[in-house]
């Protein structure tokens, strides 16, 4: 009998094409020669899996072929974005009657159609910085038509009179010189042999073109323009005009000011003003040519007078020194880290409520740091690099440099002092680390490695185990991490990801493959934002603005509260006594809650601070007696206690 079943399957995968009706009547003849009910019964059982076996099969075929479908879509859409944005360069260039004879005339037509359709796929952002181009004035002098058919003799008569033009561009205005930086000019070759063979009939030049073309110092000859590109230039502060070499500025340099001692225990004859940053105006320039920074600010933390006051907290002081928003911020008894969007991160005193020191420009947006409890080490997280720095030295070098593939590099292998364009692409093997911790011995640093979770040995710099299946798809992406110890001392850590899944791992020394302990149901409906392990209590926030509150016992959910805020929840933190916390929850307008979690198994909204910063808040850390606010609008809120 199951003889016969092996040859029935063997057929039935080798044999696809066999005859329906000659499978029908085999199977017949297989049921009718069954003797017993145990045959029966197995025989069933093996046709049953046999089914589902296909069924499956065709399941992934089909999504296979839904997904090809879906990308043939994508790369059409992109195919016509890119058409319409050529077709657009070419129009402003007065191109579109030589080249006209070159685009076949169903891709003419196709163009008009495909714009209504491309402008509804792309997003709104697009279309408005589209029309606002329309209008944007790139220079002063704009080409007639006569410049642009007829080119410069030579280079000389192109660089006749350099002097006047670099005076003009000194006079110009920070603003003016900031939107000629950002525009993209796009030198075009001839496309016929029309302007080689002197003046042709050509439509009129056009002045409300969008990115309308430029030339300066042409004279009316026959031979083919070479353009002139001009270094951007920068104003000392003498009034001189110098020029920015294409590549790599210098970090701003140090005060050297022994006035108050901060760091005498470790360095002898340092003091605090000797590790103070300062930046030149030079270096502000600088900075700002190569788009690190938007606006430079002086880096101070301020009183604030009749600063926001309730029952629990009140507004103290507010750190600026950020170009841009502040993505995260941590703090130790008396020091502070602070990262943000102009890729820098500052080490600040809070006591003497001052910048000690710009660690460095990374390759892009600071989005995690992090304190190394019990050591004097401070991470940096940008794109796919983990930076540690060593902040008892006086120049906070950078000892080393981790890869989220697993990658070790000595930190001389950076040279902080070179200031870099902002980075976009990743290398090949390597991932943007969206979350990390250091737990709470400060042994072990987790960085997430797409669905995955590294675990790194900091005594010894080298990787030592995985996180394994953080997300339920590789295709996703762990987006939140925290970690704790357990009352039997083992690390314990809690991984979020954009699955909607929140799950639990018992590290213990964090080698090798390291499979989940648990996996918290119900998920969220959306991406999960912040987890927070608190008084034997696991908090979770994502995108659809609730907040769930489970037991770290059994793992059951013990409350879900609805809509805790108006919009989606972006950090979670504890603040006040020691086992009576106050649950407090960050909102991406802006607004700060209190929650009482510790009298019942339901979260009692207890105080609601609406609008405590302008922008939204994008992290939170605390401290015995302070609680602080890192936001999207460039400052950092520092909140005083008022419980008792």
């Amino acid at each position: 009998m199951r003889d016969k079943i092996r040859d029935i399957s063997s057929n039935a995968e080798n044999e696809p094409e066999l005859d329906v009706g000659l499978k029908k009547q085999t199977i017949k003849q297989l049921f009718d020669g069954c003797d017993t009910l145990s045959e029966a019964r197995y025989l069933l059982q093996h046709l049953f899996d046999l089914c589902i076996d296909k069924a499956v099969l065709a399941a992934k075929v089909e999504a296979e072929f839904k997904e090809c479908a879906a990308r043939i879509e994508q790369l059409e859409q992109q195919s016509s974005l890119k058409e319409q944005l050529l077709t657009s360069i070419i129009e402003d260039k007065n191109l579109v009657d030589e080249l006209d004879g070159l685009v076949p005339t169903d891709l003419r037509k196709s163009r008009t159609s495909s714009q209504s359709s491309l402008l509804r796929s792309v997003s709104p952002s697009v279309v408005e910085d589209s029309h606002t181009l329309q209008n944007y004035k790139v220079r002063r002098h704009t080409a007639t038509q006569e410049e642009l058919l007829f080119a410069s003799a030579n280079a000389s008569d192109a660089n006749a009179n350099p002097t006047s033009e670099a005076t003009a561009d000194a006079g110009d205005s920070d603003e003016k010189k900031d939107k000629k930086k950002r525009i993209a000019f796009v030198s075009t070759s001839p496309a016929s042999t029309s302007f080689a063979n002197g003046p042709t009939s050509s439509p009129s030049f056009s002045r409300n073109t969008r990115l309308r073309s430029t030339v300066g110092g042409v004279s009316n000859n026959n031979n083919v323009r070479k353009p002139v590109v001009q270094p951007p230039t920068i104003v000392n502060g003498n009034g001189k005009v110098s020029t920015v070499r294409k590549g790599l500025s210098r970090l701003p340099s140090v005060n050297e000011d022994p006035e108050y001692g901060v760091f005498a225990k470790s360095f002898p004859g340092r003091s605090r003003s000797n590790l103070t940053a300062s930046s030149s105006p030079s270096s502000a320039a600088l900075l700002n040519a190569r788009g690190s920074t938007s606006t430079k600010k002086q880096s101070r933390i301020l009183p604030v007078k009749d600063g926001m006051r309730g029952s629990i907290l009140t507004r103290t002081h507010t750190l600026e020194g950020h170009g841009r928003g502040v993505l995260s911020v941590d703090v130790t008894d008396s020091l502070m880290v602070t990262g943000s969007k102009d890729r820098t991160a500052k080490l600040w005193d809070i006591e003497a409520c001052r910048e000690i020191r710009t660690l460095g420009v990374h390759p892009n947006n600071v989005h995690l740091v992090k304190f190394v409890p019990y050591s004097n080490y401070v991470f940096t997280f940008s794109m796919y690099e983990a930076r540690a720095w060593d902040y008892r030295s006086p120049d906070c070098i950078c000892v080393k440099v981790l890869n989220s593939s697993g990658q070790v590099n000595d930190g001389d292998s950076i040279d902080v002092s070179q200031v870099m364009p902002r980075q976009n692409t990743i290398p090949f093997l390597e991932t943007v680390i969206t979350a990390a911790d250091v737990d709470p011995t400060g042994r072990h640093l987790f960085t997430s490695f797409a669905a995955y979770v590294r675990v790194w040995n900091l005594s010894e710099w080298k990787p030592l185990g995985r996180l394994n299946a953080a997300s339920h798809s590789p295709k996703s992406e762990v987006s939140c991490l925290r970690t704790t110890l357990s009352p039997e001392g083992s690390i314990l850590a809690y991984t979020g990801s954009r699955d909607h899944y929140v799950k639990e791992y018992d590290v213990g020394f964090g080698t090798g493959v390291i499979e989940s302990k648990c996996e918290f149901t119900p998920p969220h409906y959306d991406n999960v934002t912040a987890v927070l392990p608190l008084n034997g209590h696991l908090y979770t926030a994502s995108k659809d603005l609730n907040i769930m509150k489970f037991s770290l016992k059994d793992g059951k959910r013990e409350h879900l509260e609805l809509r805790a805020h108006q919009q989606y929840i972006q950090s979670l933190t504890g603040f006040g006594p020691k086992g009576k916390e106050l649950l407090v929850s960050a909102c991406k307008d802006g607004t700060l809650r209190f929650w009482d979690v510790a009298s019942s198994n339901r979260m009692k909204l207890v105080e609601e601070y609406s609008k405590a910063h302008q922008d939204g808040i994008n992290s939170m850390c605390s401290t015995k007696s302070m609680l602080f606010t890192a936001s999207g609008d460039s400052t950092v809120g520092f909140w005083k206690s008022n419980i008792e």
